[in-house]
């Protein structure tokens, strides 16, 4: 009797726990469609529009994760692959101190049905630092895509709002192990931003912004992916 009372109270005490855990929880989302899909400066969709869409899940006590996927167009005839679509993964653990905002974690990116010889799918564990505006952060995979080898990734940012607009700028660079990655052996470049966003009707959040790399058709067995070019995003908060 006394072993079933103290089961039926663990059990109690688990679902009343796990119902205080959950209402710790809050989920948001978004969809939305972008001109040119340009990760770290270099279009992943051939320079034509990409569909994106993501959830996330957040724990009152800083644990999040989250799911984002795009739409993507790299050239069907490459050894690389007939690749059409990327899901990404990410886990972390954000918190505060002062004023500083604080976030560590896991991204893991995935090409579905990608019908590549060689491994696209690639994970980086991931740290940034932002205060009032300026952001600082690095990502390091031991093995980047298409198992390219170990590469670095840091960047800064800042942003500020006048009035209804956001403008924001930011600089990274990236940096590989291997001297192969690109065509002619480079084995690190630079990306940028430069944005204005503005919000419309709460939670729709149109934005356009200037991307380049310092890498040219050379580097990229002649597609001009990584060349300046003007993008234009529209973002619906769910």
């Amino acid at each position: 009797m006394k072993k079933t009372l103290i089961c039926s109270a663990v059990a109690v005490a688990s679902t009343l726990f796990a119902g205080a855990a959950f209402a710790e929880l809050s989920a948001d989302g978004s969809v939305g469609a972008t001109s040119d899909y340009r990760f770290r400066g270099i279009s992943q969709t051939d320079e034509n529009a990409a569909l994106q869409g993501e959830i996330n899940l957040n724990h009152s006590s800083g644990i999040h994760a989250g799911v984002w996927g795009s739409s993507i167009d790299f050239d069907e005839n490459s050894d690389e692959g007939n690749f059409k679509l990327e899901v990404d993964y990410t886990a972390g653990y954000a918190f505060s101190v002062s004023d500083v905002d604080v976030d560590l974690g896991y991204v893991y990116y995935t090409y579905p049905n990608s019908e590549s010889d060689v491994d696209a799918d690639f994970g980086e564990v991931y740290g940034n630092v932002s205060y009032k505006g300026a952001e600082v952060g690095v990502n390091w995979s031991d093995d980047y895509f298409l198992e390219s080898g170990k590469s670095t990734y840091v960047y800064t940012g800042v942003s500020h709002e006048f009035g209804i607009v956001t403008v924001g700028a930011n600089v990274g660079y990236t940096f590989f192990d291997e001297k192969d990655v690109f065509e002619n052996g480079t084995d690190q470049y630079m990306d940028y931003t430069v944005s204005a966003s503005v919000d419309v009707l709460k939670n729709i959040n149109l934005e356009v912004s200037y991307v380049g790399t310092d890498l040219d058709k050379s580097d990229l067995g002649g597609v001009d992916w990584a060349e300046d070019t003007f993008v234009a995003s529209v973002t619906l908060s769910l």
